[in-house]
């Protein structure tokens, strides 16, 4: 996707069945800026084991803080082979995003580091990206999802 072309990805990996890399996309140009909003709103946030698990009142108000954080997207693909071990799991997924998504660059672990705030954004977007596709459906203001313009939720596909 030519979109993409300078975007740079920040991932936080799940490493617990079903395993899973969730990716944000940040344009560099606006990196400080959305780092700056996603501390001021996901200071002290104590990551739930569930979306569900949080009261829709604090759901809509993190989703309300996190409306302002210019990210321009989110990817999620997870792997739940039976017989794939956490490494092999690691690879495909981020194989996944880098096919998909050639032209981005993925951040260092070094770099994450100096961005607690949308360290946070992608842990706690992870969570809601764990959801059951089934399962029960948010309003819009309950739903992190909905802060994203474009963004994926997904399995592995059959790679080759």
């Amino acid at each position: 996707m030519t979109g993409t072309r300078g975007w740079i990805h920040l991932v936080d990996w799940h490493g617990e069945l079903p395993y899973g890399a969730t990716a944000l996309g940040l344009t560099p140009a606006r990196l400080a800026e959305a780092e700056e909003k996603a501390a001021a709103a996901l200071a002290g946030l104590v990551l739930p084991a569930s979306w569900l698990d949080v009261d829709p009142a604090e759901r809509r108000r993190l989703v309300a803080a996190c409306r302002i954080i210019p990210t321009e997207g989110l990817w999620h693909v997870t792997d739940d082979r039976p017989d794939t071990d956490e490494d092999r799991a690691r690879y495909d997924c981020l194989r996944v995003l880098a096919d998909d998504w050639p032209y981005a660059r993925l951040m260092t672990a070094e770099e994450t580091d100096r961005l607690p705030g949308l360290t946070a954004l992608a842990r706690l977007s992870a969570v809601v990206c764990r959801l059951p596709v089934d399962g029960e459906r948010l309003d819009a203001e309950e739903d992190l999802l909905d802060i994203y313009d474009t963004f994926s939720v997904g399995g592995m596909p059959e790679l080759s």
